[in-house]
């Protein structure tokens, strides 16, 4: 996917995602703006405004210090929790352990 952004300005994160099957990797481009981490409700919002609900979806991102880490959306709250990957698809890996089954 294309950088997003979009001239919002050092307030908000510059990032790219994509979607594999049922999950969500968001990339913090690390651009001098706010980090994905920070930025995680608004970034959120707008792949929501783009895709639809993120209902049945599990979200990954990489930190602007390439750490993969995943975000869990429990009612109208953000939790982040450690993955500590390096690598993206270990990290989708690790992350299809830990979902419901």
């Amino acid at each position: 996917m294309e950088p997003r952004n979009r001239n919002k300005g050092p307030f908000r994160a510059d990032y790219t995602y994509t979607i594999e099957g049922n999950i969500i990797s968001i990339v913090d481009l690390d651009q001098g703006s706010k980090s994905v981490t920070n930025d995680m409700e608004n970034v959120l919002d707008e792949i929501r405004a783009e895709i639809g609900d993120l209902a049945g979806y599990a979200v990954i991102y990489r930190d602007s210090m390439g750490r993969w880490d995943g975000v869990r959306l429990v009612g109208s709250s953000i939790e982040f929790y450690a993955l500590n990957e390096t690598d993206g698809e270990r990290a989708a890996a690790r992350l299809l352990h830990l979902l419901p089954g």
